[in-house]
């Protein structure tokens, strides 16, 4: 077996940096031979993941991902851009969120995550999804998590963008920013008219909150928006909700927590199909795995795809 390591260190306020040292010391202990290239600047490890693809790895070669679920995003996308798009993936999750490794089952243990790709698994396929949307500059791409308009992704990209981020993340704080601007987001994050539209049939919501389009059950760090959504299902599940009451929220977040009871709401719908057209008119906040996108009008048209996952 031959690894070779993709690295974004500053992945978890720092946690990937760890993460890959463990790693390195389970595979000099096991004599292992291994390559690492480390991100500098955002999205070189899609070019890494492409370059690597590109030169038709064998069964011996592993690549494994060291960081959050945006670096894994990159990952991917560089692979399926590929010469050879079914080249097996593995993730070691060392991010902040880590809700793919959530949905798909994954260990954050180095020494576990060495013990099972000795065992020769052979790659799943696993879903991911596919957008082709009117985003200038990144009008197609391919998610692992979720695609989100309105309120989650107001709350990303204050996060993104807020001042003191660097400064809280050194004090391992970073979480704090995350909370200031949920509040700010139950404040600030107005209504909007979104169109749903598959095969069948389409739907429209004129007091939309919070819209995504979601591989598997979860978002923000752990919090099942839909319980039965699944990375082996192989369709998208689109999640609207209309804005509630403070009290309301309050109760269905409660129980969101508690046992999931939230889709019974009738402000909760969701929709799910292989292929799905979500469009907005307002200009929102997006995110895509996290990544966050500029306010704008969205029309964006999403399919189910996979990837070759080892784990």
């Amino acid at each position: 077996m031959r690894v070779h390591l993709l690295v974004n260190e500053t992945a978890g306020n720092g946690n990937a940096k760890k993460a890959n040292i463990a790693l390195q010391q389970v595979l000099n202990e096991l004599n292992i031979p291994f390559t690492c290239q480390k991100s500098r600047f955002p999205r070189e490890l899609t070019t890494l993941a492409k370059n690597y693809a590109n030169t038709k790895p064998n069964k011996n070669d592993i690549l494994i991902v060291v960081g959050g679920d945006g670096s894994f995003n990159e990952v991917l996308n560089g692979i399926k851009t590929s010469d050879y798009p079914d080249t097996p993936i593995t993730y070691l999750p060392a991010g902040t969120g880590n809700d793919f490794a959530r949905g798909a089952g994954l260990t954050d243990d180095p020494r576990q995550l060495i013990h099972n790709l000795l065992n020769d698994p052979e790659p799943e396929q696993v879903d991911c999804g596919y957008f082709t949307a009117n985003i200038p500059g990144e009008n197609t791409g391919y998610f692992v998590n979720n695609f989100g308009i309105g309120f989650d992704s107001f709350i990303v990209y204050q996060s993104n963008h807020e001042k003191l981020k660097d400064k809280l993340n050194r004090l391992n704080l970073g979480n704090l920013i995350y909370g200031l601007n949920v509040v700010k987001a139950l404040a600030q994050q107005n209504t909007f008219t979104v169109t749903v539209k598959t095969k069948d049939k389409t739907l429209r919501y004129g007091d939309a909150y919070f819209v995504t389009t979601t591989n598997h059950p979860y978002f923000g760090g752990g919090f099942a928006i839909l319980p039965k959504a699944d990375v082996y299902s192989h369709h998208l599940d689109t999640v609207i909700v209309e804005k509630p009451s403070l009290s309301k929220f309050i109760f269905l977040f409660s129980k969101l927590l508690k046992d999931g009871s939230h889709v019974n709401a009738p402000q909760f719908h969701y929709v799910e199909a292989k292929e799905i057209q979500v469009e907005t008119k307002k200009p929102e906040f997006a995110q895509i795995d996290g990544e966050d996108v500029a306010a704008q009008g969205f029309k964006v048209k999403f399919k189910i795809d996979h990837f070759n996952l080892l784990k």
